[in-house]
């Protein structure tokens, strides 16, 4: 009868581990702490897919303390917002992930500046400065990717990668986004996930292509204007290492609402 018990004992054990009944339960609201002082912003390797032109000259900024999301913004999370009146429609179809049944935990997508900045003042937050999405995704230790400067793998990113000469396909083979945290092995120094892969991210700075020969050293806030956003990250459709290192800046028109474009806050810590 006590070795039935066991066996009875171990393989209901095993139904839980196997449906997650035990698994941690993930704050997607979660805000990781990233420090005042000093980092190397941009970047002057020789390697030009990792370190374009507009990245250059690689330079010292301060920024002063704040908090910013672990995670980008959901589906369910924007959704909420929706039913409080505070934001609007996204935009379904095309490759934009609204609507679909299974989007409650992937990032949003197709969100245009005004949407997520919206979003972010509803939350008490706001949209992060490009050297503060910077800071956030490589440390202080002039890293060419979040993880490091290991070359990017659907290990480390949801990405396109090519195995052995065959393509597993955008998104890791899924043709889309992946959960937000999929990937824990891809964290930046501070723990801040998925920034490199799954969606490019608005920040709130004008882009200008030269901006960094004279940007100023603390907490700089980007071009005073503009007629692009600077967008930072990189998307489910990159491939290798081509347009994923945290040094990549693309101006983007603040009305797009691409399906490759999401977003996270930051808090300021007063």
């Amino acid at each position: 009868m006590n070795k039935l018990k066991y066996i009875l004992t171990s393989i209901l054990f095993a139904i839980l581990i196997s449906t997650n009944v035990f698994a941690q339960k993930i704050d997607y609201n979660e805000m990781v702490l990233v420090p005042e002082g000093e980092f190397l912003m941009g970047c002057d390797h020789e390697d030009e897919i990792t370190c374009l032109e507009e990245a250059k000259p690689a330079h010292k900024v301060f920024l002063k303390a704040y908090m910013i999301d672990k995670y980008m913004v959901t589906y369910k999370r924007y959704n909420e917002c929706l039913k409080n009146n505070e934001c609007t429609d996204l935009y379904a179809g095309g490759g934009c992930n609204a609507g679909m049944s299974w989007n409650a935990n992937h990032p949003v997508n197709c969100v245009n500046f005004a949407q997520a900045e919206a979003y972010c003042k509803s939350q008490g937050k706001r949209l992060p400065t490009e050297a503060e999405w910077e800071k956030a995704a490589r440390g202080t230790d002039g890293r060419i990717f979040p993880w490091g400067n290991e070359e990017p793998s659907c290990e480390l990113a949801v990405m396109n990668q090519k195995v052995d000469g065959q393509t597993m396909g955008p998104g890791c083979g899924r043709g889309t986004t992946r959960e937000v945290g999929s990937r824990p092995k891809g964290a930046s120094p501070y723990g801040v996930l998925d920034m490199a892969g799954n969606l490019f991210e608005w920040t709130s700075d004008w882009y200008r292509e030269d901006y960094f020969d004279d940007s100023p050293y603390e907490n700089p806030q980007g071009s005073s204007s503009g007629i692009h956003k600077v967008l930072k990250g990189s998307s489910w459709l990159m491939r290798s290492k081509e347009g994923m290192a945290s040094t990549i800046r693309s101006g983007y028109s603040p009305l797009g609402q691409g399906y490759v474009v999401g977003f996270r806050c930051v808090k300021d810590i007063d």
